[in-house]
């Protein structure tokens, strides 16, 4: 596979002399399933099967669903009131958020990968992608490794996860979205493992704002341009798509090819923008609750800054009415 750019190669495992630059990239991204609703199923096994989501702070709305409640057509970010009827059928139960659980869980999973591959990045609270090419060998691999992570990520923590492998990390992440979606991978899709006439298979049955990083709006204007799905955005010329999107799409082309521009990132770059917001349990009416609340969040948003060692250019505050119920003041 090509190369456009990147920091080199990555220190290879204990005990294998094989330099990682003699050898083709290979990026493993691995992901929880249904993460906050699966941290609470460790801890609460009697919810396991049950249809359930887990709210946003102040139980405003869905911010986590399980596969029997994404199987009733419930949508992210719905709001909690518009589901009591559905719950009231189906038998939903709903959670307040625990982030600090989700948080120690998440370390957790992170420190088995560690185990397994040295160069890792942990992308998000419950996705990693780890360079991997260095040792695969050593597991027999890719698919091999793949089901060893699942399994003792699931026997030392009790959460089910997805592993996807591929020469990029847009590959990586297309592998994962396989994965998941398709029980015969069984929890693992290594794209290395696929014959080209495999490969080009799946790509041309998934759709294109599937790829990591175009999203709706994008998506809407590929498909006007007849780009559909995955093989249909690999099929591009990496150029003209950088005329009509940027740098980052002629990378995600490149990528879809097999030519990795993206490297692991050791520190995720620092924010642009910090956001602080949450949706009230219920309505404020008076001005020393909105100060209170208002107050609060700036607080969050300050710590947040600080952490990263930033300073803001500029402050935004907003408020709005319910946008859900039409039919109160607005």
């Amino acid at each position: 596979m090509g190369r456009c750019g990147g920091r080199g190669a990555a220190p290879h495992h204990a005990g294998l002399s094989v330099p990682t630059s003699a050898l083709a990239p290979q990026f493993a991204l691995v992901d929880v399933n249904n993460f906050y609703v699966s941290c609470e199923r460790v801890f609460q096994p009697k919810l396991e099967g049950v249809p359930m989501v887990v709210l946003s702070n102040n139980d405003g709305c869905a911010v986590a669903r399980s596969g029997e409640v994404k199987a009733l057509g419930v949508k992210m970010g719905t709001p909690w009131f518009k589901m009591k009827d559905l719950a009231t059928e189906h038998g939903i139960q709903a959670l307040s958020s625990n982030y600090t659980l989700y948080g120690d869980m998440s370390n957790r999973v992170v420190s088995i990968l560690r185990d397994f591959a040295p160069d890792i990045e942990v992308y998000s609270i419950d996705e990693s992608f780890l360079r991997v090419e260095s040792v695969l060998r050593h597991y027999g691999g890719g698919v091999a490794m793949g089901q060893l992570m699942r399994e003792r990520i699931r026997q030392w923590t009790g959460l089910p996860v997805c592993a996807g492998m591929g020469p990029t990390k847009t590959l990586a992440k297309l592998a994962n979205h396989l994965a998941k979606k398709n029980p015969e991978f069984n929890g693992v899709c290594d794209l290395h493992a696929l014959s080209k006439p495999e490969r080009l298979q799946w790509m041309s049955q998934t759709d294109v704002g599937e790829v990591w990083g175009v999203g709706r709006r994008i998506a809407q204007r590929l498909q006007a341009m007849g780009v559909h799905t995955v093989l249909d955005l690999r099929r591009q010329s990496p150029k003209h798509m950088q005329a009509q999107f940027g740098v980052v799409m002629e990378r995600t082309c490149n990528e879809l090819r097999g030519i990795s521009c993206l490297e692991l990132e050791d520190v995720a770059p620092p924010k642009q923008q910090i956001m602080s917001s949450r949706s009230f349990g219920t309505p404020v009416i008076t001005l020393p609750e909105l100060r209170e609340a208002v107050a609060s969040y700036v607080a969050k948003a300050a710590e947040k800054l600080r952490q990263q060692g930033s300073v803001a250019a500029a402050v935004q505050v907003f408020v709005q009415t319910n946008r859900f119920k039409p039919n109160d003041p607005q």
